[in-house]
């Protein structure tokens, strides 16, 4: 379906440029995010949601090896990393693997994305490689892109009034992992709870009004992030105003990711929004959300240092305003221009925003 082996022969150059930039031999990626990136798509977890795996990847200018346990690596080899031409370096699983890693790479200076076998940490460094997706990835978001979106829309059409938040849940997981796409974050606020809370984690409360479905989908590493909301009955209009609030805020902080502008630009204009719909300490109540791809979110604009923004990066804001959300996915290009990669179909509510000297329909509140 897509050009793997293409991929990683990308990301190798990639990798391999920034070793001798920073006067390495090469690398050590253990975290699971770095060995989804590198391998397209491949994973080291067996426990989900753990930082590192069951394995490494040791590249180095001329070889790359793949490091895990005997009783992993066929498996490793077999389904993970199969035609990509790692070299096995085995161990026992009662071995130690910093041991295995240095011995490996002898006298070597080698990297490493997290601390480990008293290599140098350049985790830092590192991370900027997975922000612009290659052609391949482009591919794999949009897919990914179409399914959240087609497969939220299902679950909006689905749910009743007197259904748990855990069945609304499951509804959505079930129609998502079917396709071999996983859940990491599935938040589920119905009535007081979306109200109440800005991370309604799933609970046994029952749907009678109001429903808010925060997802952040993942498959080959990639995340997709969107948030629908369905009411039963006529929107009460302070809900209402507070949903067109939200789309005013997205439009704005998407509209400063203009060529040239920095994570810092777009979120003092969305800061800008919220005050002048005089909500000005709206955004202290929840994260604002930033670029995504191989994490839910890369980063959270507004925290640390400004980032630019990188060619064909995934960004997904997500502004709360009193129990609504608004937050799709997009594709930003160096040029400044968005291409949204999740959506609704043409009978869902929307209203117009303008973005970039464009007209783009976004979400309304599903009435049913």
């Amino acid at each position: 379906m897509f050009d793997r082996q293409s991929e990683v022969g990308k990301k190798e150059v990639q990798l391999r440029q920034l070793a001798l930039q920073l006067g390495l031999d090469g690398f050590c990626l253990s975290r699971a995010i770095n060995f989804s990136w590198f391998t397209g798509g491949g994973t080291n977890r067996v426990v989900t949601g753990s930082e590192t795996g069951a394995a490494a990847l040791v590249i180095l200018q001329d070889k790359k090896f793949i490091v895990a346990p005997r009783n992993e690596m066929p498996r490793m080899l077999e389904e993970q990393v199969v035609g990509l031409g790692f070299e096995p370096c085995i161990y026992e699983w009662y071995e130690n693997r910093e041991q295995v890693v240095r011995t490996l790479i002898g006298e070597k200076k080698v990297g490493s994305d997290i601390p480990f076998a008293n290599l140098e940490a350049f985790g830092n460094e590192i991370n900027p490689l997975r922000y612009s997706l290659t052609t391949e990835e482009i591919e794999k978001v949009r897919w990914l892109g179409d399914v959240c979106s087609r497969e939220a829309v299902a679950t909006s059409l689905a749910i009743q009034p007197g259904m748990t938040e855990w069945e609304i849940s499951a509804d959505l997981t079930f129609r998502l992992e079917k396709l071999g796409v996983r859940c990491p974050v599935l938040l589920v606020g119905v009535d007081h709870r979306a109200l109440q809370y800005r991370h309604p984690v799933v609970s046994d409360n029952i749907l009678k009004n109001y429903a808010l479905i925060a997802l952040v989908a993942e498959k080959w590493g990639l995340h997709m992030a969107l948030t629908r909301c369905v009411h039963f009955g006529p929107v009460p209009k302070p809900l209402a105003k507070y949903h067109q609030i939200a789309t005013d805020v997205e439009a704005a902080f998407l509209s400063a990711c203009a060529a040239g502008a920095d994570s810092q630009t777009s979120f003092e204009a969305g800061l800008a929004a919220y005050a002048q719909a005089g909500l000005p300490e709206e955004w202290k109540l929840h994260h604002q959300g930033g670029p995504t791809g191989y994490q839910s979110r890369e980063y959270r604009c507004g925290e640390g240092r400004p980032e630019p923004y990188h060619d064909n990066q995934l960004l997904a804001w997500n502004p709360t305003v009193q129990g609504t959300k608004c937050e799709d996915t997009v594709l930003y290009k160096k040029d400044g221009s968005l291409e949204f990669l999740t959506s609704v179909p043409s009978w869902w509510p929307t209203t117009k925003r303008t973005i970039n000297g464009k007209t783009v329909l976004r979400p309304l509140i599903l009435e049913r």
